[in-house]
Order: structure tokens, then sequence, then C-alpha cells
């Protein structure tokens, strides 16, 4: 009966509906069987291939995620015209480089989402996210001088912060140094 119990935890509503909506929609059409086939498989694949419980560590903040979107979508509008224009613009072919950041999260979801969110703006391509290390590899567009280099740098590590403070729990253990430190204990 315990086996039964721990096996039953594995399922969940939300991927049994899911499920059975792919099953569904790969046999082309709502009947009652498709319906009833579809929840059988998909409880079975639960069973079969029981996924490990995850735990985010998010602590959602709505006003917090309101600024970092607005702010996600203006950066968006503005590469996209600067972008453009060097696309039209008549003089010599722009050039881009190549820069190593370090991000202070060392949450994989964190970093993943700022990389994303990088990766989004155009003009600058991720190249390669090193969890472990924290370093952010971008491909940064029409980049000649170490202070724009360090200009996008500062928006990406701005970018950071507006993740960190609308998801991380504790966002100032992690931006503020001495905040930092303590936590860590070094």
């Amino acid at each position: 009966m315990a086996t039964v119990t721990r096996a039953l935890r594995g399922v969940s509503v939300a991927p049994l509906l899911m499920l059975t909506t792919v099953w569904v929609l790969l046999m082309g059409e709502v009947t009652v069987g498709n319906i009833v086939a579809g929840l059988l498989v998909a409880f079975f694949v639960q069973l079969v291939f029981p996924l490990p419980s995850v735990t985010l560590g998010v602590h959602f903040r709505p006003i917090a995620f309101v600024i970092l979107s607005v702010r996600f979508l203006w950066d968006m509008a503005t590469a996209s015209i600067q972008v453009a224009w060097l696309a039209v613009r008549p003089g010599p072919v722009v050039h881009g480089v190549v820069v190593d950041l370090r991000l202070r999260s060392d949450n994989d979801l964190f970093q993943t989402i700022t990389a994303e969110m990088v990766a989004l703006v155009p003009g600058t391509v991720v190249i390669d996210l090193d969890g472990e290390r924290r370093i952010l590899t971008l491909h940064l567009l029409d980049v000649t001088t170490r202070q724009q280099a360090e200009a996008i740098r500062h928006r990406v590590l701005a970018q950071e912060a507006r993740v960190l403070r609308a998801f991380d729990p504790d966002p100032d253990a992690v931006l503020n140094p001495r905040r930092r430190r303590e936590v860590t204990g070094g």
C-alpha cells in the first residue's frame, strides 16, 4: 500500500491535463475515446517516469516585475532602432567586440533569465554562460571603445539587478557587497 501511495504522489493534475491535451491534439480530433486514452497514457507516463519535485526559490514581487518588464521593453525598442540605423546608414562596416562580465548571482535560474533577456535585446548576443564561475560572455555590436563596453556592462548588471529584485527571495544579500560578505561568511 505504501508503494502505491508513493507512486500516486508523482501524479499531478496539471501535467496530467497537459499530456492529455497533447495526446488529443496528436490524434487529430476530440472524442471521448481520445480523451480517455489520453488520460490513461498521461497517468501511465507520470507513474513510470516521475519527475522530481523542484524548488525554485523564487519570491515574485509584482512592482519590481513591472519595472523589469517596462525597462526590458524599452531596451528592446531603443536597441531595435539603433541596430536598424546601423543596417541602413552610410559609412564604414560596423564591428563588434566580445566581452566577459561577472554576474553577481550564483543562482542558475536568475543567471539564465538575465542571459536570455540580454540576448533578446538587439545588438547583443550571448556566447556563453558559465554558471559556476558566474561569467557571461557577450558579443556586442558597434562597440569601439572601452567606455562603450563599460556602459553596456553596467546595463547588463542593472538588468541582473532588476531580475533579482523581481524574483530573488533576498536580493539585497546578492546586490549589496556588505550583505554578501555577511551571508557567505567572507
